[in-house]
């Protein structure tokens, strides 16, 4: 390389250093983060605390930031801006404070979402004028699915009183996070339907058995078993309620 281009180059890294350096003294000098996470089955109980913290830099008298509320739900890719009491607009510090700490709560949450915030902070001088800027996420908050969901965790075949039948035995649970109303399983045997049976209502948790007794099913033939059949409950995923099985050989 010519030594012009050389020493061209070396002034370009030397005036370059400073800046980067002071870029990542503000980054360390403002965090942003999520102080608590409050989960609840009911929206009142749901809360988010996010804090902002920062130091002063050299020359500012001022430290000022301002808490943006974002959301994103399963149905969404993208965070997106979310708005909310008391968020959107600059808060100060003292004139001559070295550290400064700020906090924003936000209740009443929607769920199934995760939410967080998008800090910006800035140090600003004698009149007000911006000596430097900086900005950070916090952590997310997941709240997550307060519905319920009913699922069949396992399918028995058992022999019946008269020939040419069989029991189906089939054991229900509710896996969500509330308790589900009363519902219906349905059986089907190469697809044909049996009658509903009964599912009474479930605590989170909880589980039962529950028999449909019908014609016998031919051996190495799917046999279905289909948790909340009449649609009675909103569940949080409707896609997991069926169990197949295929049918056993005679006993």
């Amino acid at each position: 390389m010519p030594l012009r281009a050389t020493l061209i180059a070396l002034l370009c890294l030397l005036a370059a250093a400073p800046a980067e350096g002071a870029a990542d003294a503000q980054r360390s000098a403002a965090r942003a983060l999520l102080s608590a996470c409050e989960r609840g089955t009911d929206q009142l109980d749901r809360a988010a605390v996010f804090e902002g913290q920062m130091r002063t830099i050299a020359g500012a008298s001022r430290m000022q930031m301002r808490f943006t509320l974002q959301a994103r739900t399963p149905d969404t890719v993208r965070w997106s801006a979310v708005t909310a009491p008391g968020f959107g607009s600059w808060v100060s510090s003292a004139a001559g404070t070295s550290r400064y700490v700020y906090t924003k709560r936000v209740e009443s949450l929607l769920a199934p979402a995760a939410y967080r915030v998008l800090l910006r902070f800035r140090w600003t001088g004698p009149g007000g004028r911006v000596l430097a800027r900086s900005r950070a996420y916090s952590p997310a908050c997941k709240q997550p699915d307060p519905r319920p969901n009913l699922v069949v965790t396992s399918l028995a075949v058992q022999p019946a009183g008269k020939a040419g039948r069989s029991r189906y035995v089939a054991f229900v649970r509710n896996t969500g996070r509330t308790a589900a109303a009363a519902s219906s399983l349905r059986v089907a045997l190469e697809g044909a339907a049996l009658p509903l049976a009964a599912v009474t209502a479930l605590e989170p948790g909880e589980g039962m058995a529950v028999t449909v007794e019908g014609p016998a099913c031919t051996e190495a033939a799917p046999v279905d078993a289909d948790a909340d059949a009449g649609e009675a409950v909103e569940e949080r995923d409707e896609a997991d309620n069926r169990f197949t099985r295929l049918c056993p050989p005679p006993s």
